[in-house]
């Protein structure tokens, strides 16, 4: 049976949603992430700003060398997770079978809706006005028999884009002259090697067979060579199907080099960590600290709970816990928490000092602030501990203090 996948993707997506907000923005070259004199990198920016060459993960020093006169932001995360929101609440109205990897992005398998909704076209521009409608925001999406030809077809016309390739033979037309980049999965290590083998565009990586390419590359051959033959045999996932992590990561405009200021930074994390987690109705069994130094050495330590947990309270003391355990030897410019080993229906293990009214209290107090999140923002509430590492960070290194809701 002949699948139908649609990929959805919104146009320059936190760069659109601030010239919604704001229409004086409109048709000036903005770039989202860091200001030009902090560290970081673009998130997104407009398209007035890519014809100057900025691009998505473009270190901001280099975007300001090439748009020194763009308009430079930092992202509203909770605004844009809530627009997100809205966008994947549509796309589940027409399929189980989603794969949303950014919140700007997804997969559809519509092959088994299209009884009710019509054509896998019909779907696609339905899809298109109903986030129109509801976000005022335009996106492209690509029609495809599978995951690569959708991505490709929305990546077609954009923005605000339609495109459907239908099959192998239409696809293989279509990118037979196109450099080998256009296929997933070539980096600039792959790309130099294609280069020495005089592999330029795909139709050079055809005139090679499969038992060639893999001597070459190993398994990256063998996918190349049936991408470039138009075959992809990734299946999207029912929405059923679990998570593997969770987490959020900061990194500090000043390294830190106080253990005090790095538990300041650690307690505002579990509180956006604990955010996401409920949100999504799961509870982790396994919390991960990750750490950078200055010199960008990685490090991370974990530790599995005898409870399942997604309290902020002890997201933060098992990450605080690890982070003194591993006792930093130089400054530590980035600070992450991550979860893992979820359930849906957490278990608990009480013991005889422990009172499960006061964890009931606890769970019902954690449903009424995720309630309060949703509708005002996740800095409407704060508790005392969180003020004080805010107030500290803030007085300590004034660039450094991430609020809880970006």
């Amino acid at each position: 049976m002949k699948r139908w996948i649609l990929h959805v993707d919104m146009d320059a997506f936190f760069a659109a949603v601030e010239v919604r907000d704001n229409p004086a923005l409109s048709g000036k070259p903005l770039i989202i992430g860091a200001l030009p004199s902090e560290r970081g990198v673009v998130s997104t920016c407009s398209y007035e700003a890519r014809t100057f060459g900025v691009h998505s993960g473009m270190s901001i020093k280099e975007a300001y060398r090439l748009c020194p006169d763009g308009i430079y932001m930092h992202g509203n995360f909770p605004k844009y997770q809530a627009v997100s929101d809205e966008l994947h609440r549509i796309l589940r109205e027409y399929t189980d079978q989603t794969l949303f990897i950014a919140l700007d992005e997804g997969y559809l398998d519509v092959t088994g809706s299209l009884r009710l909704f019509g054509s896998a076209e019909t779907i696609g521009r339905q899809i298109k006005d109903r986030i129109l409608q509801t976000t005022r925001l335009t996106c492209s999406v690509g029609i495809g028999y599978n995951m690569m030809s959708a991505k490709l077809a929305s990546e077609e016309k954009k923005p605000n884009g339609f495109f459907v390739i239908p099959d192998e033979a239409f696809l293989m037309q279509l990118i037979a002259n196109r450099p080998v980049k256009v296929l997933n999965g070539i980096g600039s290590k792959t790309a130099a090697v294609l280069q020495r083998y005089q592999i330029r565009c795909v139709r050079d990586l055809w005139s090679w067979s499969l038992p060639q390419l893999e001597q070459l590359l190993g398994q990256t051959g063998r996918e190349l060579f049936l991408r470039s033959h138009g075959v992809d045999e990734r299946v999207i996932p029912t929405a059923q199907a679990a998570a593997k992590s969770y987490g959020k990561e900061v990194t500090y405009q000043q390294d830190l080099t106080e253990l005090s200021d790095m538990e300041s930074c650690l307690r505002l994390i579990a509180r956006r960590v604990s955010i996401g987690l409920q949100r999504q109705k799961l509870w982790c069994r396994t919390v991960t600290l990750k750490f950078k130094y200055d010199n960008l050495q990685l490090h991370t330590r974990s530790r599995t709970l005898s409870n399942d947990t997604n309290d902020a309270d002890i997201l933060f003391e098992t990450a605080a816990s690890l982070l003194r355990e591993a006792r930093p030897s130089r400054p530590v410019r980035l600070l992450g928490i991550s979860t893992a080993h979820f359930t849906a229906e957490p278990t608990q293990q009480l013991s005889l000092t422990e009172d499960s009214a006061r964890q009931q209290k606890k769970r019902k107090l954690n449903d009424s602030l995720l309630s309060l999140y949703d509708r005002f923002g996740s800095s409407i509430i704060k508790t005392g501990r969180e003020i004080e590492s805010e107030q500290r960070l803030e007085e300590m290194h004034p660039d450094s203090a991430p609020p809880i809701d970006r």
